[in-house]
């Protein structure tokens, strides 16, 4: 560390703070105990640490200024963190609070230490498991007010991996403070401060309930899957969704925004572009027009041609970005009159936000209780082919996954907006599904947006980005209000005028939902950890005795060609690759190579397993 000149260069080597402690790991059920210096803390039993017993070149540091100290850290897998360990010294004197950061510095929660031994590891516990996402970075940290802390020079000068965790060299930090996010570094020193964490296995994450598993069961590839809701299986809660078919492996929903529709042969033409479900329509519109065409409706009642036990009427829809419209205050109280006023009758409750639940600048716990308290099914809309965002200077980067200037208009955003929704989601141990919506031409508003329209390709690879990422759900926003091409119905001008202006967008939107319900089944199984390798954005799915890879560049490099290594127990001599009629060798190493034209470009490989 460093302040005022060097103290920490006048620590005085010496041996008599340290300390003997004794980690005691007795199985039962699914908990374990940890001994640490006479003090008994119940733990997960599969929890890990970065650690262990390690004890510090240095138990007690001659600077007494009140300082966080914390350690950088990111994981393989996901999973939760549920509580902070710190390395005490004898002068080290509280009270001491331990916090989990994100990577840009948003406090993700807070613990304090109680019943603390005179010296060595103490450990405090969250009051619920804070989930993390596989590859993102984190700070865990604990403030010393009064210093004397513990501390390694040095001993962070190589990367340090275990557990599933890894820092990486000088992830030791602090900053000097009532308790600042760390961001400071000072000669690869070491504070010895560490995290529990419970890597997430089989279908669920740590502090959630059991999910359902997976349709392809079976040890189709040896390979860890990721934390998810159940896919199919997560619908037979809601009565009206399990009634309506929805944890058919086949059903993925296609949501059209505003898609009024006012006779059959409307509805017709809307199955043909693959949409199954709306949201947000005329208020005269008959119930008949979703039960005898099979699609649904997800919204309030809309008239009196709608009853309690109206089939096809699955969902209902809370509200449309409180979070942009109201006082944090002021929202939450909306959305808590909302869901008291609907009570439970068999139907689950969405509700879409703005893209500022997903980034720091907004209030964290207000976010995650925006995400996590009132819904069964929830999306952040960001449309960024066509808002200004992008064009914006200076550019600010203020989201949970790092979206960069150079990659800000491309298909690799929308994932990325899955990936911090999730973040946001994982908070409080369950999982919900998360949809995604896409601009089907324009999504700016009026004056404001660039005169630009989201072109088809980029349509495409917007919706296929979010599959990739996890996305559960695809909703359209099928207005367009600005540029040379305004609509209040994109979907219905195409069906009647003839040359309109957004056919090609259409035409689009028909295609890509057509390979998402053809590989429906495939989509709704869980999905596997793996990484095929550099520069590429990957979902790895397995069913029916074969891997599917869905593929496209990732969001920091260029289009160009990929190399693909493929996981054990799949080693075919050629991959197909689905609707491109192309057969591609794989080498006994089990490598292949593929181009990607576009940072738009997707493909989807099929493999044989075994």
């Amino acid at each position: 560390m460093l302040k005022a000149s060097t103290p920490a260069g006048n620590l005085v080597p010496s041996s008599r703070w340290r300390v003997t402690t004794v980690r005691v790991l007795v199985l039962t059920g699914l908990l374990g105990v940890l001994l640490v210096a006479g003090h008994i803390t119940v733990v997960p039993a599969r929890a890990g640490t970065l650690f262990d017993l390690s004890t510090p070149s240095e138990s007690q540091a001659a600077d007494d200024a009140s300082v966080e100290l914390g350690v950088r850290f990111r994981s393989d897998a996901h999973g939760s963190i549920t509580g902070i360990r710190f390395y005490k010294g004898a002068r080290n004197e509280g009270p001491h609070v331990g916090s989990l950061w994100s990577g840009d510095g948003v406090a993700l929660a807070t613990a304090r230490f109680t019943d603390e031994s005179p010296t060595g590891w103490q450990t405090a516990l969250f009051d619920r498991p804070v989930g993390i996402v596989k590859g993102s970075t984190y700070v865990a940290s604990y403030l010393a007010p009064h210093g004397h802390y513990s501390v390694g020079i040095g001993d962070l000068s190589r990367q340090v991996s275990r557990g599933g965790l890894t820092v990486p060299v000088g992830g030791g930090v602090y900053a000097y403070g009532a308790g600042a996010f760390p961001t400071q570094s000072y000669k690869n020193a070491n504070y010895f401060v560490d995290v529990i964490f419970e890597r997430a296995t089989g279908s669920q994450l740590p502090g959630s309930p059991e999910a359902p598993a997976s349709p392809s069961a079976g040890a189709d590839l040896d390979l860890p899957r990721i934390p998810w809701e159940g896919g199919p299986a997560y619908w037979k809660q809601f009565p009206k969704t399990d009634a309506a078919g929805w944890d058919d492996p086949n059903f993925f929903p296609v949501v059209s925004w505003f898609g009024n529709v006012s006779n059959d042969e409307e509805v017709a033409y809307d199955k043909s572009l693959g949409i199954n479900t709306y949201s947000g329509m005329w208020e005269g519109t008959p119930y008949r027009l979703f039960e005898e065409n099979g699609v649904y409706w997800i919204g309030s009642k809309l008239n009196e041609t709608f009853t309690d036990d109206a089939r096809n009427w699955v969902g209902h829809f809370l509200d449309d970005e409180v979070d942009g419209r109201y006082s944090i205050a002021s929202g939450q109280a909306h959305l808590q009159s909302i869901v008291d006023a609907i009570g439970d009758d068999g139907r689950f409750k969405y509700a879409n936000f703005t893209q500022m639940v997903l980034g720091t600048d907004f209030d964290r716990v207000a976010a995650q209780t925006y995400v996590n308290r009132y819904t069964d099914v929830v999306s952040a809309d960001m449309y960024w082919y066509t808002i200004p965002y992008c064009d914006q200077k200076p550019y600010r980067d203020v989201y949970l996954t790092p979206v960069s200037e150079d990659n800000c208009r491309t298909a690799s955003s929308y994932g990325k907006m899955v990936n911090s929704l999730r973040i946001r989601d994982a908070a409080d141990g369950k999982l919900q599904p998360l949809w995604q919506w896409v601009e089907n031409l324009n999504g700016g508003p009026g004056a404001s947006a660039p005169a630009v329209h989201i072109t088809p390709g980029q349509l495409e690879g917007a919706v296929m980005n979010s599959i990739i990422n996890e996305a559960r759900g695809i909703a359209y926003f099928n207005q367009s209000l600005s540029g040379a091409c305004e609509s209040g119905n994109v979907f219905r001008q195409s069906q009647v005028i003839p040359g309109f202006c957004g056919s090609a967008q259409v035409d689009a939107v028909r295609r890509v939902n057509a390979v998402i319900h053809d590989l429906a089944s495939v989509i709704n199984t869980q999905s596997y950890e793996y990484s095929f390798g550099d520069g590429l954005d990957t979902m790895l799915k397995a069913k029916d005795g074969a891997a599917y890879i869905f593929a496209m560049i990732d969001g920091s490099s260029s289009p160009g060609k990929r190399t693909f290594q493929l996981p054990p127990g799949a080693r075919p001599s050629s991959v197909t690759v689905l609707g491109e009629n192309r057969e591609l060798s794989v080498a006994d190493s089990g490598r292949f190579t593929d181009g990607f034209l576009a940072e738009t470009t997707y493909h989807i490989y099929r493999v044989a397993i075994g």
